[in-house]
Order: C-alpha cells, then sequence, then structure tokens
C-alpha cells in the first residue's frame, strides 16, 4: 500500500520517508502541544454557530459612568450602544417574544440598581425591538417585575394587589389572580399557560415556582436559594440560578450556578457552575440549543459596579465547569471544561432571533468595500431629496424631508390639526401635491387619495388648497397638468385653470392612479381585470386597458420606472393562502415580470425609483396595509442592480430564490409612501 502511494505521488525513496516522517511527527506532537489552541478552535467553532443568531440585548455601564442598553450578536461582535440617556440608568431589558418589541425599567441616574429590586424601581419604558421610539408607560414604581404575554399586547405585574394582566393599548387591568407568595422576576410561559418567577412560600425565602394561570395552582421547582428563573421555548422546562448548600468556598456561603428543571421540579441538572463566580441571569436562546448569562464574584450581577463578563455555551454540553473549581469538579467529574463563549461586560441579558437591526452588513456584503450599508448611504447622500409621511409626537402624520442616506430631516407641513400623507413630485422636481386629512381622520393607504388635495412647492413651501373634488391624482409628465380618478372617469386637470382637458373611462382603476413619464400611459390598481386587485396599464390616447400583474392574487401601489416601459408594484397574497406583500417589477405589456426585494415577516409597499432608475425606496411594512398608524413602516433603499434581495432570516424566500443576496438595504427609520427627486431644494435651517 505505502510503495503503490509513492508511485502515485510520484516520489523517490529519500523523499518519501522525509515526507513519512515529519508527518507521523506532526500528528504525535500536535495533540501534546496544543491544548490551548484546541480550546480556541473550540471556542471559534460555537462563535461561528451562534454569530447570526439574532441579537442579544443587555445593560452595561456606558462610558460616561451611567447603565444604557446596549445590543450585541451572539458572538459578541457588533455591540451598539442603543439608549444613550447620560441623565438614566436602564436595565432589565425583556424583548416581545416575537422581537418586535422592548420593555425596560429606566432609573433615575442617581438611583443605584438594586440586583433584588430592579423590577419594581423607576418607570416602565416600552420601545420597539431595536430600541427606537421608546415610550414611558407609568410613573415611577408603577407596573413592577412586567412579564410580555406571547403575543405581545399584554403585560402581566406583581403588584400588591396581585398579579394583574395589564392590555398594552387601554392600560385596562383584564385578569387579577393571588400572588401566593410570589414577589420578584415573573415570567409569561411562551405557551400563555403559567407563569414562574420567585416566591417565598415554599418553606424558603428563595424559591423558584410556578403557577398555573387557569387554577392558580402553584408548586415549587427548587426550594432553596433560588432565583432568576426563565422559560425554555417549549414552556416545558426552567433555567435558573441556583447555590446548593452545604459547599465549603466563599467562606462556606457558597458560589450560585446555573441549574435547569422540568416544570414539576423532579428532573434537574447542573449547567454551568465555577467556584469563585456566582452565576445570574441565564436566558435560552429562541431555538433552545444555547444559553447566556452573567456572573460575578459579587452577588447579583454587581450590578452597582461595572457587571462582569456574559458568557454563553450549548445546552448540549451541560453540564459544564468552569476554570479548576477542585469542589465543584470533585461533585461532577464528569463535566467538562467548555467551550464557553465570553461576551463583553453586562447584566440580564435578553436573546431573540428577530433582525432588528437592518443596517448591519452581512456576510454578502463584507466581502467587497463598495457593498456595505454605509458605503451605499455615502453614495446615497447627495442624490437629491425623499419625501415621506410620518407620525410625530404629536399623534398627527406631517410630511417629511431627508436626504436619501437618512440625513437631513425636516419637517415640512407641522400641522397638528391634520394628517398628511402620499406625497408625488411632479416630473421636474419644482411641485409636490399631496392630501390632508383632519387629525382624527385615520391614515390609511387604501384611502387616502380621496381626501383633499393640496399643492405646493417642491420643498413644502406656499402649500395651498386645491380641492376636495380631485381623488387620487398623479402628475402628468410636466407640471402643468395632472390626472385624477374621478367618479365619472378618469379627468386630466389644467393646473392653473383647473379646467377638465379630457375625459378617458376608469375601466375598473380605483386608487392610486400613475401617470408615465412620457405621457403615453397610466398606471392603477384596478378591480375589473379579475377577482382580486390588479396592477392596469391604460393607453393615455385610446383607453384600452392591459393587466400587468397575476390576476389571482391582491396587488397594488404601482408607480413607473423613468424609462416609461416598467413598473414598479407590490405583489400580494393569494387568497386563503397568506403570506407576505413583495416588491415586484413588470414590462408594460405584462410579460417580463420578476422580484425585487421580499423579506417575510414584512409587507412592501410604496415602491418608488429614483429619478435615474439606479436605486428604489419603498416602505417595510410589520402588518398588512390598510390603516397605516398601527402598521409599523419603516422607508428602505436597495439598488436596483443588487436586486433581486431576499432579507435576513426568510428562509421560505431564499429556497425559492436561492442565489439572490440578502444586502446591502438601507434602512432610513420610521415612514410611509415616499418619493424621490433629484432637485436641489432649499433648507432654511441649514443657514
Amino acid at each position: 500500500m505505502l510503495r503503490y502511494l509513492r508511485l502515485k505521488l510520484g516520489m523517490n525513496w529519500v523523499v518519501w520517508w522525509y515526507f513519512m516522517f515529519f508527518g507521523v511527527l506532526l500528528y504525535v506532537m500536535n495533540p501534546l502541544l496544543s491544548p490551548a489552541d484546541k480550546k480556541n478552535e473550540a471556542e471559534e467553532q460555537l462563535a461561528e454557530e451562534v454569530a447570526k443568531n439574532g441579537w442579544i440585548v443587555f445593560c452595561a455601564r456606558s462610558e460616561k459612568g451611567d447603565w444604557d442598553l446596549f445590543f450585541c450578536r451572539p458572538d459578541g461582535s457588533n455591540p451598539q450602544n442603543l439608549t444613550s440617556t447620560p441623565a438614566w440608568n436602564e436595565a432589565a431589558p425583556q424583548f416581545s417574544r416575537d422581537g418586535r418589541n422592548l420593555l425596560y425599567r429606566r432609573i433615575r441616574r442617581d438611583e443605584k440598581i438594586d440586583g433584588n429590586y430592579y423590577g419594581a424601581q423607576g418607570e416602565l419604558v416600552f420601545a420597539r425591538g431595536n430600541g427606537t421610539e421608546p415610550q414611558v408607560f407609568g410613573s415611577k414604581g408603577e407596573y413592577p417585575w412586567a412579564s410580555w404575554s406571547p403575543d405581545g399586547k399584554q403585560i402581566a405585574c406583581l403588584t400588591p394587589q396581585g398579579i394583574l394582566f395589564i392590555d398594552i393599548e387601554t392600560k385596562q387591568v383584564m385578569q387579577r389572580l393571588e400572588r401566593i407568595g410570589f414577589f420578584q422576576q415573573l415570567i409569561w410561559s411562551p405557551d400563555g399557560l403559567r407563569f414562574c418567577g420567585v416566591a417565598n412560600n415554599f418553606g424558603a425565602s428563595w424559591s423558584v415556582a410556578c403557577m398555573e394561570i387557569s387554577t392558580g395552582e402553584t408548586n415549587a421547582v427548587s426550594r432553596v436559594d433560588c432565583c432568576t428563573p426563565d422559560w425554555f421555548p417549549d414552556s416545558k422546562n426552567l433555567i435558573f440560578s441556583n447555590r446548593p448548600p452545604g459547599q465549603k468556598g466563599n467562606n462556606g456561603y457558597g458560589w450560585t450556578q446555573l441549574w435547569r428543571a422540568d416544570i414539576e421540579g423532579k428532573e434537574r441538572q447542573l449547567v454551568y457552575g465555577e467556584d469563585g463566580r456566582h452565576v445570574y441571569g441565564g436566558q435560552v436562546s429562541p431555538d433552545g440549543r444555547y444559553v447566556v448569562f452573567t456572573g460575578n464574584m459579587k452577588e447579583d450581577g454587581d450590578p452597582e459596579n461595572s457587571g462582569a463578563p456574559m458568557g454563553l455555551m450549548r445546552l448540549a454540553d451541560a453540564p459544564l465547569i468552569g476554570d479548576e473549581s477542585q469542589e465543584l469538579r470533585a461533585l461532577y467529574p464528569n463535566a467538562g471544561h467548555g467551550p464557553v463563549l465570553v461576551l463583553p461586560n453586562g447584566w440580564e441579558p435578553c436573546w431573540t432571533f428577530a433582525e432588528i437591526v437592518a443596517n448591519e452588513p452581512t456576510e454578502t456584503t463584507q466581502s467587497s468595500p463598495t457593498n456595505t450599508s454605509d458605503s451605499l448611504a455615502r453614495e446615497l447622500h447627495d442624490k437629491g431629496w425623499i419625501a415621506y409621511s410620518a407620525e410625530t409626537e404629536r399623534g398627527d402624520w406631517d410630511l417629511f424631508l431627508m436626504r436619501p442616506d437618512g440625513s437631513d430631516r425636516r419637517n415640512i407641513t407641522n400641522s397638528p390639526d391634520w394628517n398628511e400623507g402620499g406625497v408625488r413630485f411632479s416630473r421636474d422636481g419644482k411641485k409636490m401635491l399631496f392630501y390632508r386629512m383632519s387629525q382624527d381622520t385615520p391614515l390609511d393607504n387604501n384611502t387616502y387619495g380621496l381626501f383633499t388635495l393640496i399643492l405646493a412647492n417642491a420643498d413644502g413651501s406656499d402649500a395651498n388648497v386645491y380641492g376636495d373634488v380631485f381623488p387620487w391624482a398623479a402628475w402628468g409628465p410636466h407640471s402643468d397638468q395632472f390626472a385624477c380618478l374621478d367618479k365619472i372617469g378618469m379627468q386630466i386637470i389644467d393646473l392653473e385653470s383647473k379646467k377638465i382637458i379630457r375625459t378617458l373611462p376608469r375601466k375598473g382603476m380605483v386608487q392610486q392612479l400613475g401617470w408615465s413619464p412620457d405621457g403615453k400611459w397610466f398606471c392603477g390598481t384596478a378591480n375589473g381585470l379579475g377577482k382580486y386587485w390588479n396592477i392596469g396599464r391604460m393607453n393615455a390616447l385610446t383607453g384600452e386597458m392591459n393587466a400587468v400583474s397575476e390576476l389571482e392574487r391582491y396587488n397594488c401601489t404601482p408607480d413607473w420606472f423613468n424609462d416609461a416601459e416598467r413598473i414598479i408594484y407590490s405583489r400580494g397574497i393569494v387568497p386563503e393562502k397568506g403570506g407576505w406583500a413583495e416588491l415586484w417589477m413588470v414590462n408594460g405589456d405584462g410579460r417580463e415580470r420578476r422580484l425585487i426585494y421580499a423579506e417575510e415577516r414584512r409587507n412592501m409597499y410604496g415602491g418608488a425609483l429614483s429619478p435615474l432608475d439606479r436605486y428604489v425606496v419603498f416602505t417595510r411594512s410589520e402588518e398588512d396595509l390598510g390603516a397605516v398608524k398601527n402598521s409599523r413602516t419603516r422607508i428602505a433603499i436597495v439598488r436596483l442592480e443588487d436586486t433581486p434581495m431576499i432579507g435576513d432570516h426568510s428562509e421560505t424566500l431564499r429556497k425559492q430564490h436561492p442565489t439572490a443576496p440578502n444586502g446591502p438595504m438601507l434602512d432610513l427609520g420610521w415612514g410611509w409612501e415616499p418619493a424621490w427627486t433629484e432637485a436641489d431644494l432649499h433648507n432654511p435651517e441649514k443657514e
């Protein structure tokens, strides 16, 4: 066999024996010389496993000395401060189960965070999952130990009056249960059937217990010196901290360890322990495969000082024992040593698989310095302006302008008594039109074009009420005409005189009208081409119309490419099958359709092209539109040449489009119905 290999490799005998000698030498010496290398390799493999599995939020000391909330990837990379509030401390963040929202406590900076009382300190705050739009929910000390319901619509709180179920939208108490000894760290199970928490009614002051919500019955899971419980995703097991009695270390006080158990407390197992370190705040990953935790020589994760490095490990590797830990290892001689990832200093981590930070460079983008969201932002900065509608702090919807990279934002209407939406620039960039309705009239994607038409300069100045009888107005090729969808037909209106120049039959066009840049065609959402909403193209001269979208599904929000040959639109769902609206493009004859951008768990609407058709701006809505107020719409931009593109964590879509990249996509924050012009708009605030 050896002779065969030598001949096959074409070696003479001298070279062959050198090859064999050094090969055997390296094989023998490797396990003797590199235990540290093997440990590092195992940790690197674990880091690679978890790197893209969502985000971890935690509280930590900032450079300014206060406690802020931070994000990082599960491997510790890409840390980001999401609160940056020097006057406040923030603590105890919790993601809702779907990752869309976040709750935490906001505490005055001069008040120390108490490791046993933090859930009742300060004020309860709600925010989006990425930390934006924080809203204080109650007064100081109100809604203590709040925990999300599985659907994110309620919270449960541990109050002196009992466990209260609070409807978030109305703040009404929906249900009350007796506390039966539960006094802190309440957590609602993912299936909604139980609570876990720390209780003092099982023969010890620090027990981890479960409560069945339907009956109020309770049982102990672990009775002595236990705390910081949390649920496994299966709702059948708990992770918690436990300090077993009888330890000799730490002057007989012992060290707190991380344990797991079933909800009846029958099957209990050590997860991680380390002599010289208290382990707290364990939280299991959403897939149940990993656990993240904190630890410190001092109790409770040491929130009074600087916290401690967080750790992350596979649950399949448990039990693990850190460092030498001779006393502990004598009890668990078969326990492993690792791997355990060391993460940044932090306290009370919480994990979501939701992609809450949209601008992070992905694996696809990191290979090229010109293919990241940051480089896309730099590329876009001077490419004109985007107008859009967004909700203000007062609760009304105003119009805003911003650069395509999201900079230079400014409110251009400031009208607290009105909602404004549906903004459109004229083709020459000199004017804009939009619709206005009273502040108490909900802004709706399907009806906004039925209200009062306003005409203004492109920067929003010199706004004039044009009238209430020009529904779904669309600019003509120049700034002197527009078309609208009146009940009697599609009308072409002279801007200056308001006279009707021409009327065409609507042929089922009902909303979201667009006039091609060359003036030869109209597009719109129609209900006369099939059973559902479809995108139609109409010849402006003859009135002939053809469908460009598929007829067996809902479609909407069409607009023209600047070449007047292609249409961008939202390709909606097939009834009874569900799904998410995607952004598509199609030729005017309806033959060449293709995907532009899609993402699971978000609907794509309001696509518009940059003036040279190089970029696409659109909205990403968490809810179907309809009503805009509660849809959580964000504006995004991609390069057309980078499409088709699939957003992160969209496994089903990626199977349909296996070669589609997942970026770069530039997230521009909250907003709706964007429009783009390359006109140089005057900004008086910059002077």
